[in-house]
């Protein structure tokens, strides 16, 4: 008894402690004595808000009143809707669904923050999908999401949103083409916001069920809009990120064709050269069953690169040859006859080695004289190198001067400090005694 009665007088178990405590800091109490847990963005926010409770009071700052049995009977009420839908057909069968979704819609608002208002956007969402009314399903789709991202209905919206926008690339209209009609569209750019859709819902869902799909089908909208750089950029995106895809296949092979089409010539950047090389590289490494049934179209892109490849090596030997820059031209056609020999090129760039068999490395520059006109004191290399001739030529004159100094040892150009010896005498004149100088 003496146990009963020390155990009345403590106000709550410990058990019971630890509940009050975790439920004060994720809930609070509501006017009945229940503890309520809100669910959602909105409630995290204004748990944590600064704002005091004083003027959370106030419409639009504070909570929306809740009226429990009211959202019940409206909950009830959109699943009768919806139900006696499914036996309906054509415009009856659209009318009550959207009826449905409202009243779902209604449900929502009398109990905010709460698994009930989680259960209602889905539903209103649904219910305006199977209505045909795919901008106001995407709409509750995303509101769902946004306020509660760790739904479980995740999966079932991916699906939905992933029709609605793959439904909306089929339609390219442009911005000022204005739909009144067709409930099934936005107002306008049904394309764009098809794809606007998608782009959504690969950042709301990066690691879910359908990302892949969701990813192949944006690189093969770019792929149709022929955006080659963005298409090789997605496909690139689902190789790396999602290794596991079944899609892994078509996005190197249609990879590497965007990445062919995406080149504009020798004159611009050879990357996407490099890229399809890469891409082509993988297929035959990783798929080779798949690339033997796809032996020729496979092939072909192989051969294509070469080409290309083999293309810019020659245009720039052909440069180089014709800036008679002999030395520099026979590396790329040695570079085309080693990586290239079954392209055109190759025989080619035999000519233009037998051409410049012979003949100098650099081309003798231009008033390459003026190097004699104008000496220089600069003991760094010229930037003007003359030829083997032009060599020749100035040791000769240098010898010749040389020789004509010895013979003649007072012309101009001659140094007295030398002619004498080591040991010549070297006098000053002066005011004083002459002095000897070793």
């Amino acid at each position: 008894m003496a146990q009963v009665g020390c155990a009345s007088l403590t106000p709550w178990k410990k058990d019971d402690e630890y509940a009050r405590a975790k439920n004060a800091i994720e809930g609070y109490e509501d006017k009945e004595g229940n503890w309520v847990r809100p669910e959602g963005v909105r409630a995290d926010k204004r748990m944590n808000s600064d704002v005091p409770k004083i003027l959370r009071k106030i419409p639009g700052l504070g909570e929306r009143e809740v009226n429990k049995s009211v959202a019940r009977e409206k909950l009830q009420e959109a699943n009768e809707y919806y139900t006696q839908a499914g036996s309906l057909e054509g415009d009856e069968q659209r009318e009550k669904y959207r009826l449905a979704a409202k009243t779902y819609l209604e449900a929502a608002k009398n109990w905010e923050s709460s698994s009930l208002e989680q259960d209602a956007f889905f539903m209103a969402g649904e219910s305006y999908f199977f209505a045909e009314d795919y901008p106001k399903a995407e709409k509750y789709y995303v509101k769902l999401i946004k306020e509660y991202p760790r739904t479980r209905y995740q999966d079932r919206v991916d699906q939905r949103r992933l029709a609605i926008g793959n439904y909306w690339l089929q339609f390219p209209d442009k911005f000022y083409h204005v739909n009144f009609t067709d409930k099934k569209r936005p107002i306008n750019d049904t394309e764009n916001h098809g794809k606007r859709v998608l782009e959504k819902l690969l950042l709301d869902s990066p690691t879910g069920k359908l990302a892949d799909d969701v990813t192949m089908d944006i690189a093969n909208t770019e792929f149709k809009r022929e955006n080659w750089s963005d298409a090789v950029d997605r496909y690139r995106d689902l190789i790396t990120v999602y290794t596991d895809s079944p899609h892994q296949f078509d996005a190197h092979l249609l990879g590497s064709k965007a990445a062919l089409l995406s080149y504009q010539g020798s004159q611009y950047s050879a990357e996407p050269l490099d890229q399809a090389e890469k891409l082509l590289n993988q297929i035959v490494r990783q798929f080779p069953k798949q690339a033997s049934d796809r032996r020729e179209q496979v092939g072909e892109m192989i051969a294509e690169v070469k080409f290309r490849k083999a293309e810019r090596l020659y245009e720039e030997a052909e440069y180089r040859n014709n800036k008679q820059e002999y030395a520099a031209a026979i590396i790329y056609c040695d570079r085309i006859i080693d990586g290239y020999p079954d392209t055109p090129f190759a025989e080619r760039a035999k000519e233009i080695i037998a051409k410049a068999d012979g003949k100098p490395a650099i081309p003798t520059p231009y008033l390459h004289w003026m190097t004699y006109a104008f000496p220089t004191r600069d003991k760094v290399t010229p930037l003007l190198k003359p030829t083997e001739r032009e060599t020749a030529a100035k040791e000769a004159l240098i010898a010749r001067r040389t020789e004509d100094q010895l013979s003649n040892p007072l012309q101009p150009g001659a140094n007295p400090l030398q002619l004498g010896g080591e040991k010549s005498q070297v006098r000053t004149v002066s005011n004083e005694e002459p002095v000897d100088r070793k």
